[in-house]
């Protein structure tokens, strides 16, 4: 491919005239830099740093026909605890959840992780249990929908049973720190079976529960039609 335009160029009869000249040589100048961009941009490359903000947006759109998803947030709050609302608001002994959405618009990282899992084909097209794992860790830990290294799948677990598939994401694990165990303290010191632990999360899976919310938003496409629940642990 030419580094180089093909430059306009005034017809002869105006060759001579200075501002017309200066007007064509700005032309082309602005022409061989737009052309050398577009060279240079990797226009279809989303994943990484090169593009973010609305050229993102519009990228996507043109080339993928894909819109930045809208994550919704929901909230539920319970009502009914004694002195805790106003006087007359809730019947006495009566219960109330209230359940409030809002919306969320994603994040530049967020939206390249979305587009990675809907288009990347590096994995194959051969559904397995491993195969969705490394999805699962590509969108957890792939910055900017970046692929990454993920041959580590401990971490996510998936069922199916008749019900559809279940997949759990072990956001961190617990460690055993004191148990009630035969001669290990002092009598009645401890109830039975009691046991203390210390949960250490995983700072690498921060995207987990923006995972389960754009999966139960219908945004993150499956090669199945199975109904699909995400429980996030720890």
């Amino acid at each position: 491919m030419s580094d180089k335009i093909i430059p306009a160029y005034l017809y002869q009869q105006y060759s001579d005239d200075e501002n017309l000249q200066a007007f064509i040589d700005t032309y082309n100048s602005l022409a061989q830099g737009l052309y050398g961009w577009l060279k240079n941009a990797n226009l279809a490359v989303y994943a990484g740093n090169g593009h973010a903000g609305q050229e993102l947006r519009w990228l996507l759109k043109g080339l993928y026909g894909a819109d930045a998803p809208i994550l919704m947030n929901r909230r539920q709050r319970s009502y009914g605890a004694y002195n805790a609302l106003a006087f007359n608001q809730l019947a006495i002994n009566a219960w109330d959840v209230v359940t409030s959405d809002a919306e969320v618009e994603t994040s530049d990282d967020l939206f390249k992780r979305v587009m990675t899992w809907n288009f990347y084909k590096g994995d194959g097209f051969h559904f397995t249990i491993p195969w969705l794992k490394r999805r699962v860790l590509r969108f957890l830990t792939g910055v900017n929908g970046a692929d990454v290294v993920n041959d580590q799948r401990w971490s996510v677990s998936v069922l199916f049973s008749d019900a559809g598939a279940a997949v759990s994401i072990i956001n961190g694990y617990r460690e055993l720190t004191e148990t009630a165990m035969l001669n290990t303290s002092e009598y009645n010191s401890r109830s039975f079976n009691e046991a203390k632990s210390t949960l250490y999360k995983a700072n690498s899976y921060g995207y987990a529960t923006l995972f389960k919310q754009a999966f139960e938003g219908g945004i993150l496409h499956m090669p199945f039609y199975q109904p699909v629940s995400v429980t996030v642990v720890g």
